[in-house]
């Protein structure tokens, strides 16, 4: 059976997802509410980045595998910074003030590293740029916006 997989909705949004919890941190949430959703939604995220780049990687032949590949590399982006932040941020729901959830952040900051570095070689391999791209995920978010 053949699959189909919408890189660009699915990667939109995860970006989406990941700016979501970006707005969290500067808002005064109670962590005895939020702290597990967040947790929970930074799990899905990784995961989700995990599949899709894996079907990214064996799709060579995808048409516009470069570009998603630029749009899943500039998502992983805003999702290191995002467990950087649950890392060490200043809100109310970070790692500093839950040691429980520290270590697991860093676990997510190494295999974050490491798909970005998977992605970057795939992309440098297929010997293309993106840098023509007329529009990308983040471009896209705040293109839409408007239309609410």
């Amino acid at each position: 059976m053949v699959k189909h997989i919408n890189f660009e909705g699915n990667i939109l949004l995860l970006a989406i997802r990941i700016r979501m919890i970006q707005d969290m941190f500067s808002l005064d949430v109670d962590p005895d509410l939020f702290l597990e959703i967040t947790m929970d939604d930074v799990d899905f995220i990784d995961r989700t980045l995990e599949i899709l780049l894996g079907n990214l990687l064996e799709n060579r032949w995808l048409i516009e595998r470069d570009e998603q590949l630029y749009n899943l590399s500039k998502t992983e982006y805003q999702f290191g910074k995002v467990l950087s932040e649950l890392a060490a941020g200043s809100g109310n729901i970070f790692g500093v003030k839950f040691p429980v959830i520290y270590e697991k952040i860093t676990i997510l900051q190494k295999q974050s590293l490491t798909r970005r570095k998977s992605i970057d070689e795939s992309m440098k391999e297929s010997g293309k740029t993106t840098d023509n791209l007329v529009v990308g995920s983040d471009e896209l978010i705040e293109l839409l916006k408007d239309f609410k």
